[in-house]
């Protein structure tokens, strides 16, 4: 999904079986929830009708979960159609599509030697807060995929900042004076 529609939190039209449905994205305040349920359909290696179809059976339940929260599919529609599993994944499928920012698969980042410190959601919600200038009740009003692209935007700006100090520390111990009072200036505009 491009950027405007995760920016606007769109949905995405959909005609189930005989239904006009919407798949929507999952917000920040929901995905602790919405977890639950996809969990099983997460695991999956890659993404595709042949590949979800084999778990619609045994995990119907996690199946109606995921579609009771991504979509404005009617539960009694589903739970009459609940035998075309490959209908079902090629909803889930979509729903996957809507939501990739959650089910795209995490890189491992190998050759650092370092471990990786966890960061909880108070601090993504602080950082966001510091350096996007949101408001917490925003974040959890986002769509997922949103709030990982303002994470993504606002390392940037820090990196940037820090880029940008480096030099200014660099330029104020190698300039004499007058190349320091000039710097200043051109900072000033």
């Amino acid at each position: 999904m491009n950027d405007f529609f995760l920016a606007n939190n769109e949905s995405l039209p959909y005609t189930f079986i005989d239904q006009n449905i919407q798949i929507k994205q999952i917000q920040v305040k929901d995905i602790d929830r919405f977890a639950q349920y996809a969990s099983q359909f997460k695991k999956l290696e890659s993404y595709s009708v042949e590949t979800i179809t084999p778990l619609i059976e045994p995990y119907i339940l996690q199946a109606m979960g995921v579609c009771s929260m991504a979509t404005t599919l009617d539960a009694n529609n589903f739970a009459k159609h609940s035998e075309e599993h490959t209908l079902i994944a090629e909803l889930i499928l979509n729903i996957i599509h809507v939501n990739e920012a959650y089910f795209k698969k995490e890189k491992v980042h190998q050759g650092s030697g370092q471990k990786t410190k966890d960061v909880s959601w108070f601090q993504s919600f602080a950082y966001l807060t510091k350096f996007g200038g949101h408001r917490p009740d925003d974040i959890m009003n986002m769509s997922y995929g949103a709030f990982l692209k303002y994470l993504d935007e606002a390392q940037a700006i820090e990196r940037q900042q820090i880029k940008s100090y480096a030099i200014a520390t660099r330029v104020a111990n190698n300039a004499k004076q007058s190349g320091w009072d000039k710097y200043l200036k051109q900072l000033d505009g």
